[in-house]
């Protein structure tokens, strides 16, 4: 009789670890405090477990190990280490349950442990539920036929669970190449439930047919098991690309009313009844129209660049699409995109690259090229037929569509509705640790361009505004004429030139119409690239001259590695960097320091970034005129640099100088923060940038000597 009562207590025990895992993983339907407070009794019974299987842990050292016996022992002890290292990490960072234990280990470590551990547990879980079913299921008396039906019903779901497995991404935390669990917030909990109940068992159809290949004495059930195993692997490949192909079959991205395919002009045509030009290129004529350009002094996140003023521009005809790397290589002779696959937007061009490509194009139709390249810069002529890179102020106007929100969606974008880093949509940074206010909720972050035209076009036929890659415009960047303005061209002179639109590594809050950014005329970047316009009905008379083109970066002198580290990524970058060069080190240090807390200093950092602060530094240099190359090297904070280091650029006169930024990141790569930089260091010509994710680990040496190479920089 007590052997049934503990026989039953055990199994109780069993099925409540079950189930508060099934909790635990569906973290995005339940709060942070109910998460943590399943976290402890996860903790707690797995101390239960272990001292009702107190017979089997004294019997570890005894007896011989088989086949079975070994895979069950290393999977149990894995479970446990897994499941405890889980514990201890979420402990480190609970805010709920246990918070006097917050801290206990350091936060970047304990949330990336976490993380991983907590899916190791749950395959191990799986895996260990299903070493089990042969046993319990031994007394059920089931006919071959009966046996057979339900292998393969229980094959169907575990592929369906491996491809949920693999879809959902799991792989890349449980290998720690992901920092954070992204969730779809946008799924029922029953549907949440019911995918990790799904992959739970397909673990579990892992760990039975192991079970009989471990136990079994007979040739055709060692057969029978491995065939189960490819056979339900297969279907959930299969799944995989069924449900690839049926997104590649929608370049909308699942959520567009109307489906495009072809060419950028075919998009085109099928999308507007204006995309068709005398010449048949497929360009939208917009008619002219008065707008208020800029953002109210109400839109979050807002810059102070963006001063509102009204603006009328002309009629103009404009690309429907970003121009595709085939098209960039047909008259250039080169692709220089990072990302290979048909279709995909032209990057990794500089401004002046696009002046050229367009005079290419102008030619290649046989109309007259809009700009005249010599030694004393680049000249407009405002009147040619030719093709040409938007206005700042044309650019807007056709993002827009005639709206005066943010987005031209008139509301905030989410990753089914543009190409950006989908984890981080707008106004993510006051509310990371409770998404639920927003608009727009966190969604996939594709790391990669898109086909042009993916997504839904604006109101006016355009694709891709917001997204895919920032497309370079006409104007140097400068403050905004507050006064009404009739087709304006931007600054008179300046240093850099004017990008727009956000990229696929940008954040939602980099994608607003209003935003600016700004580099010089030779940057490149794997985020960057080009969309065309021309003129109608004769353009305006008169030129205008970007005087300047490239002007030389100085790579001699002495050298100032000035870097902000937090978690000590940066740091160990710079001190590579002084092990290869010898230049002199300084940190940059805030006299109030940010928190220890990884948490708390993700809203400190919001927080500075949000307000434009200027944090006082600890013990700047008296000067740095001796100087002639700054390294400067930050974290991606926020898609931007922390902002110490904007204090620091601002303490000093940058004229003359080369400033070659290095920065940690943690898949975003430089973000916006080339852009910052520019800005607030507007006289100072920038080198080649190197994003390290993270550390950069083994490869960092070699990483550092290639970018030193690469910016002219002398090494010992």
């Amino acid at each position: 009789m007590q052997g049934n009562r503990m026989r039953i207590i055990k199994k109780a025990v069993d099925v409540c670890m079950t189930v508060l895992l099934l909790c635990l993983m569906a973290y995005q339907v339940t709060s942070e405090a109910v998460h943590e407070w399943c976290g402890i009794g996860m903790t707690v019974l797995l101390i239960v477990h272990h001292i009702l299987n107190r017979k089997w842990t004294a019997a570890l050292f005894k007896g011989k190990y088989g086949a079975y016996r070994i895979v069950s022992t290393a999977v149990n002890a894995l479970l446990f280490v897994s499941i405890a290292l889980t514990a201890v990490c979420g402990m480190a960072m609970s805010a709920h349950a246990v918070p006097f234990l917050y801290g206990i280990l350091p936060a970047s470590f304990a949330r990336r442990f976490h993380l991983s551990m907590s899916y190791w547990s749950f395959v191990l879980m799986g895996f260990h539920l299903g070493l089990h079913v042969p046993a319990m299921t031994a007394g059920m008396k089931l006919n071959k036929m009966t046996k057979t039906i339900l292998a393969a019903i229980f094959a169907l779901i575990a592929g369906f669970g491996f491809m949920l497995f693999l879809k959902n991404g799991i792989p890349g935390y449980l290998f720690f190449r992901s920092p954070f669990a992204f969730f779809d917030y946008g799924k029922s909990a029953p549907a949440v439930f019911a995918e990790n109940f799904v992959m739970l068992t397909a673990f579990a159809f892992l760990g039975a047919c192991c079970a009989s290949l471990a136990k079994g004495n007979k040739k055709d059930g060692k057969l029978v098991a491995v065939i189960l195993i490819l056979s339900s692997l297969l279907i959930g490949t299969a799944l995989l690309l069924f449900d690839g192909g049926k997104r590649e079959a929608a370049p909308s991205w699942e959520n567009s009313d109307s489906p495009i395919t072809g060419t950028a002009a075919d998009k085109a045509e099928q999308t507007s009844p204006q995309a068709t030009s005398p010449e048949n290129d497929g360009f939208v004529l917009l008619p002219g129209g008065t707008f208020r350009m800029g953002s109210p002094e109400t839109e979050n996140w807002r810059i102070a660049d963006e001063t509102p003023h009204t603006v009328t521009v002309s009629a103009f005809w404009i690309d429907p699409c970003e121009t595709t790397g085939e098209e960039y290589a047909r008259l250039m002779g080169e692709d220089p995109r990072s990302f290979a696959g048909e279709d995909l937007p032209a990057e990794q061009v500089s401004w002046l690259d696009t002046i050229l490509f367009a005079n290419a194009k102008s030619r290649d139709t046989g109309l007259t090229p809009v700009y005249t390249v010599s030694e004393n810069g680049v000249t407009w002529n405002r009147s040619a037929n030719g093709y040409r890179l938007p206005t700042e102020a044309e650019w807007e106007y056709a993002c827009r569509a005639g709206t005066e929100t943010p987005f031209n969606t008139e509301k905030s974008m989410d990753a089914d509705e543009a190409n950006f880093y989908g984890h981080y949509p707008y106004e993510i940074e006051e509310n990371y640790f409770d998404d639920s206010v927003l608009e727009a909720r966190p969604g996939v972050y594709r790391q990669t361009t898109l086909p042009v035209g993916s997504f839904a076009p604006n109101g006016w036929g355009l694709y891709d505004m917001h997204g895919n890659v920032n497309e370079w415009c006409w104007d140097y960047y400068g403050e905004y004429d507050p006064g009404d303005a009739e087709d304006p061209a931007g600054s008179e002179d300046g240093t850099r030139h004017v990008y727009r639109g956000g990229g696929w590594n940008d954040f939602g809050k980099n994608m607003r119409s209003a935003y600016r950014a700004a580099g010089q005329s030779d940057l490149k970047a794997a985020n960057l690239g080009i969309r065309l316009v021309r003129n109608a009905e004769g353009g305006i008379a008169g030129t205008v001259t970007a005087a300047e083109t490239v002007r030389s970066i100085k790579t001699g002198g002495r050298v100032l590695i000035a870097y902000f580290s937090w978690s000590g990524n940066t740091r160990g970058i710079a001190e590579e960097i002084e092990r290869q060069t010898g230049a002199d080190l300084y940190e940059i240090t805030p006299v109030h320091p940010y928190s220890d807390s990884y948490n708390t200093v993700l809203m400190e950092a919001q927080e500075d970034q949000h307000k434009n602060a200027r944090p006082e530094l600890a013990d700047p240099p008296a000067s740095i005129e001796d100087y002639d190359v700054i390294l400067l090297g930050y974290p991606n904070w926020w898609a931007s640099v922390p902002m110490p280091v904007a204090s620091f650029l601002e303490l000093y006169d940058f004229s003359g100088k080369t400033i070659v930024p290095f920065c940690s990141h943690g898949g975003g790569r430089f973000g916006q923060s080339l852009t910052t930089v520019a800005k607030l260091a507007p006289d100072a010509m920038m080198g080649e940038g190197l994003s390290v994710h993270y550390s950069g680990g083994a490869s960092l040496p070699d990483d550092v000597a290639a970018w030193l190479d690469l910016n002219g920089i002398e090494r010992k």
